[in-house]
C-alpha cells in the first residue's frame, strides 16, 4: 500500500520544515512496518540518479546529495504525496508536490516565486530505474511567469495513469488565474513510439498555442482539480480523458476531452453541476459497468 503524507517532516537534505512524503506499507501482520520511500531527499534529481544503490526499507543511501539552493527552489510546504497512482503490477507510479516552488532572482527587485508543482515517476520496486523515472516531470518550469499564465500552476494536485499504461495526466488548476490546465504525456518512450501519430504530449490549450480560451471553464474553475480517463466514453474505443473543476460557474463541472490533431485536448462534452456551491467534479472514477467499453 502506498501512501501520500503530504505534511509529512522534511529529509535532512530537503532544506525545509515540513515537505511531504511518500510511505509504502506492507500488507502483513506487523502494523508498523511502513517505510519512507526514498525520494526527493535533495536539490534537483537527475536521469538515473538513486537507480542501482540497492537501498529501500530501512536502508540509507550511501552517496551525498546535492543540497536544495534557495535561490532556485523551495520544498517548504510541497505537499510531496499530495496524490498518488500505480499503474499495477509490473508497471509505473506517480506521485506529486503540487506547492513545490522555483525561484529567480531572489532578494532582487523582479525577484519572482512560482509554485508550479512537480511530480515523480518511479518503477515498481519504488526506485528510479530508467530515463522516465525521476523528479522531472514539470511541465510549467521556464515558461511565462505570473498567476495569470504558469506561476501558480499547482501540477499534481491530480494525476492518473492511463488505462493502456502509455500515458500519464497531470492536473495543473492554478494556470491560466486558476482556471486550470491538464496535460497528458505519454511514458512508452521508444524510438518507435515517438513516431506514433498520437505520442503527444496533449495539453488543454494547446502546448503551443497556450490559449486559455481554447478551455471551456471560467477563471477560477480549478479545471484539473481531479483527472481519469477511459476507451469508449464518446465514441468506441477512443481513449478520452475527464476532468473536474469544482469552482466552475459556481457549481462545478466536469469535462470530457479528446485529443485533437494540433495535439490539443479539446472538450467534447461538459457535465455542469447543479447545486451552487457544490464542488461537483471534485473528484471523479471512470467506471464500465459492463465490461463492454
Amino acid at each position: 500500500l502506498l501512501v501520500g503524507a503530504p505534511q509529512a517532516l522534511a529529509l535532512p537534505g530537503q532544506g525545509a520544515n515540513r515537505t511531504g512524503g511518500l510511505f509504502a506499507c506492507p500488507l502483513t501482520a506487523e502494523p508498523s512496518d511502513c517505510w519512507r520511500v526514498p525520494i526527493d531527499e535533495g536539490g534537483q534529481m537527475g536521469p538515473g540518479v538513486g537507480g542501482s544503490r540497492g537501498w529501500g526499507p530501512g536502508g540509507a543511501d550511501p552517496s551525498p546529495r546535492p543540497a536544495v539552493d534557495p535561490q532556485r527552489e523551495s520544498k517548504e510546504n510541497q505537499w510531496l504525496g499530495v496524490s498518488v497512482k500505480s499503474q499495477g503490477p509490473g508497471g509505473k507510479i506517480v506521485t506529486c508536490a503540487h506547492r513545490y516552488e522555483v525561484r529567480h532572482r531572489v532578494r532582487q527587485p523582479l525577484e519572482t516565486r512560482d509554485v508550479i508543482g512537480r511530480c515523480f515517476v518511479l518503477s515498481q520496486d519504488l526506485r528510479v530505474r530508467d530515463e522516465l523515472d525521476g523528479g522531472e516531470w514539470k511541465f510549467c518550469e521556464g515558461r511565462p511567469q505570473g498567476h495569470e499564465r504558469f506561476g501558480t500552476c499547482q501540477q499534481g494536485l491530480a494525476a492518473a495513469f492511463s488505462p493502456d499504461r502509455r500515458y500519464v495526466l497531470l492536473g495543473a488548476p492554478g494556470t491560466y488565474n486558476w482556471k486550470g490546465t491538464v496535460r497528458v504525456e505519454q511514458l512508452n518512450q521508444s524510438s518507435l513510439d515517438l513516431l506514433r501519430p498520437d505520442a503527444g504530449p496533449f495539453e488543454a490549450g494547446g502546448e503551443k498555442d497556450q490559449d486559455p480560451s481554447l478551455i471551456p471553464v471560467p477563471a477560477n474553475s480549478y479545471f484539473g482539480f481531479s483527472v481519469d480517463s477511459g476507451p469508449g466514453l464518446t465514441r468506441r474505443q477512443q481513449l478520452s480523458f475527464v476532468t473536474g473543476a469544482p469552482r466552475a460557474n459556481h457549481t462545478g463541472a466536469v469535462v470530457i476531452l479528446r485529443r485533437d490533431s494540433a495535439n490539443r485536448l479539446v472538450a467534447e462534452a461538459v457535465l455542469a453541476g447543479h447545486q451552487l456551491t457544490s464542488a461537483f467534479g471534485h473528484a471523479l472514477a471512470v467506471l464500465d459497468l459492463n465490461s463492454d467499453g
